[in-house]
């Protein structure tokens, strides 16, 4: 049977196209083998290693790894410091910073050498590879073991969150300990700034700097953080937090007020105060207080040495004199006038005689 003339070409063009379309089908290039050597198992190309919060394995975790069908090569075992572990006929491997997934990945691609098609579970029997801690003015401090990655606004969250005395910052601190998840995630070099350590706290508690504020120690670094910044989880505030980092919030600094007002005592300085808002906070003057006569009785820091301020608030609420800005540590104290203390007393034992006096009834 021949075939005409015109059913030809288009007989020859489907020909070229699908021959086409096959040729580049065995051409394409093969998906890469699963690793077979030691190794950290890298992170599918566009994720990355911060996106996901899975646990890290690290120096010290206890692993259950689990063969289907091959008892002899079920076993717990426990990561070295190196971050590396041993196996029945297999060489060292590197398994920190690998997640169960990964390692069960790369223990199958090992063990094809002797098996056919291995199934490979792992699970973290114990965690201690990853501890933080907690200290200062929270509601439960202590020491963490984290079991993901968490970030610090989190992990306040564990310790109870901050107590009432807490100050305006928080610190973290980091040590020299080996990182051995290289490339994690850092704070961005514009939101970080140096300051000298007499700097920090000055800076930080007169509520100027927006930024963190970090210090190098040599063998640590301090970084320090709003606290107001990280309750409302702020992300240059809220940073991933890294095996043996130790999160601190200081007790907030105090002033004191005594004599006579209405609740005297200790009042927290979280931020800037003034003479006349400390007077507020302590409920206002009594009756029978001298607000003419109000002392402020500060320390200098370093010495000895205490300087007595005479202050006249009827003036400061004329507008008269300068409202006075306080420091940790500063004591108010309002006397009382002799005065009207007198004329109280004289009310009071009048009133009292009052009482004592028979009433006589004419009839």
């Amino acid at each position: 049977m021949s075939l005409s003339k015109p059913i030809l070409p288009t007989i020859m063009i489907c020909v070229a196209v699908f021959g086409g379309s096959m040729v580049r089908a065995q051409t394409a290039p093969a998906a890469p083998a699963a690793p077979v050597g030691g190794g950290i198992v890298r992170v599918a190309e566009g994720g990355s290693k911060s996106d996901d919060d899975s646990y890290r394995i690290g120096p010290g975790d206890l692993l259950d790894i689990r063969v289907y069908g091959r008892t002899e090569l079920t076993r717990e075992v426990r990561v070295s410091n190196q971050g590396r572990i041993r196996l029945p006929f297999l060489e060292e491997i590197a398994v920190a910073c690998q997640t169960e997934a990964q390692l069960a990945a790369l223990i199958a691609g090992n063990y094809r050498k002797y098996l056919r098609d291995p199934q490979v579970d792992v699970f973290v029997r114990e965690y201690r590879s990853q501890p933080v801690s907690v200290i200062g003015s929270v509601t439960q401090p202590g020491r963490f073991q984290l079991q993901r990655r968490v970030r610090l606004l989190e992990l306040l969250t564990f310790a109870g969150g901050p107590a009432g005395n807490a100050g305006g910052v928080v610190h973290v601190i980091r040590g020299s300990a080996p990182d051995f998840c290289e490339g994690g995630e850092e704070e961005p070099e514009a939101t970080r700034a140096a300051a000298a350590p007499g700097e920090i706290n000055r800076t930080m508690a007169a509520s100027q700097a927006t930024v963190p504020v970090s210090i190098d120690h040599g063998d640590a670094e301090l970084v320090a953080y709003r606290l107001r910044e990280v309750l409302v989880g702020t992300p240059e505030s809220n940073p991933y937090i890294r095996p043996g980092d130790i999160v601190s919030i200081p007790e907030t600094d105090q002033i004191f007020v005594t004599g006579a007002v209405i609740k005297p005592g200790a009042i927290p300085m979280r931020s800037r105060l003034t003479l006349m808002q400390a007077l507020g906070i302590a409920g206002g003057f009594q009756p029978d207080a001298a607000r003419s006569k109000v002392r402020l009785v500060r320390q200098s820091p370093g010495s000895k040495i205490h300087e007595e301020i005479l202050l006249d608030v009827d003036d400061i609420q004329r507008r008269k004199a300068e409202d006075i800005v306080l420091m940790p540590n500063d004591v108010i104290h309002a006397p009382s006038s002799l005065s009207k203390s007198m004329g109280r007393g004289a009310l009071g034992v009048s009133l009292n005689m009052l009482s004592t006096i028979p009433f006589l009834i004419l009839r």
